[in-house]
C-alpha cells in the first residue's frame, strides 16, 4: 500500500524486532490469517496499550475489537499493526499521521512528507484500516450496512494477501513488516494471560 518513507518507523520495527529474537529464538509465524476471531477482550487490548501510553482511547480498543467482530478481522492483531503505524498510539517518532486524523494505519501516506487519509471519529478510522485489510483478505463484499470508508480499497487486488505475512512488501516496503506485528502481537497475548 504506502512506501516505508519513514527511517525511524524502520527503525523501531527493527529494534522491536531484535528485542523479540532476543527473547525468542525462534521466528514469528506470519502465516496466521488475517481473517479470524481476536483472542484478546477490548479491556486486555486497552491494558496492553495504556502500559506504553498513559493517553491512550479506551474506545479504540473497544473498536478494535467490536468492527473487527463485524468484518471478520483479529481486531487484536489490527490493533498491534495501529501501535506500529502510530507510535503507540502517541503520533510521534516517525509517524506521518496525527492524531486528530483517527488514521490508526497510514492509510494514503505514500511518500515522505503526505499526511494521509483523515476520518471523522475512531469508528470510522478503525472502520477504514479494517476495511484496508478486508481488501487484502478477501474477495467478499463488505458486512451488510457498512459503507465503504477506506479511500485506497479499490487500489488493492482484492485476497492477494490473506495472512499478515502476505502484507509484506505490500502495506510497507519491509520484509519483515508482518513479524514485527506477529511479535508485539505475542507480547499482547501474553500480557493478556492468553
Amino acid at each position: 500500500m504506502r512506501a516505508d518513507v519513514y527511517d525511524s518507523l524502520d527503525d523501531a520495527i527493527e529494534a522491536e524486532l531484535s528485542r523479540a529474537s532476543d527473547a525468542d529464538d525462534d521466528a514469528p509465524d506470519t502465516s496466521l490469517t488475517i481473517m479470524g476471531e481476536s483472542r484478546v477482550d477490548a479491556d486486555a487490548m486497552y491494558d496492553f496499550v495504556l502500559h506504553h501510553n498513559a493517553a491512550f482511547d479506551r474506545e479504540i480498543a473497544r473498536q478494535y475489537y467490536e468492527v473487527g467482530r463485524l468484518y471478520g478481522i483479529r481486531g487484536d492483531v489490527a490493533l498491534c499493526q495501529a501501535i506500529i503505524e502510530t507510535g503507540w498510539f502517541k503520533f510521534g517518532g516517525g509517524t506521518a499521521v496525527v492524531a486528530e486524523q483517527y488514521n490508526y494505519c497510514g492509510l494514503g501516506v505514500t511518500s515522505k512528507g503526505l499526511k494521509g487519509a483523515g476520518f471523522n471519529s475512531v469508528r470510522e478510522g478503525v472502520a477504514a484500516h479494517l476495511q484496508h485489510l478486508y481488501a487484502y483478505a478477501t474477495d467478499a463484499p463488505l458486512p451488510e450496512g457498512e459503507g465503504l470508508v477506506d479511500p485506497r480499497f479499490t487500489y488493492v487486488r482484492r485476497a492477494s494477501a490473506p495472512t499478515w505475512g502476505g502484507l509484506d512488501m505490500k502495506w510497507a516496503q519491509n520484509r519483515r513488516y508482518a513479524a514485527s506485528i506477529i511479535s508485539l502481537y505475542k507480547k499482547l497475548l501474553d500480557n493478556a494471560g492468553k
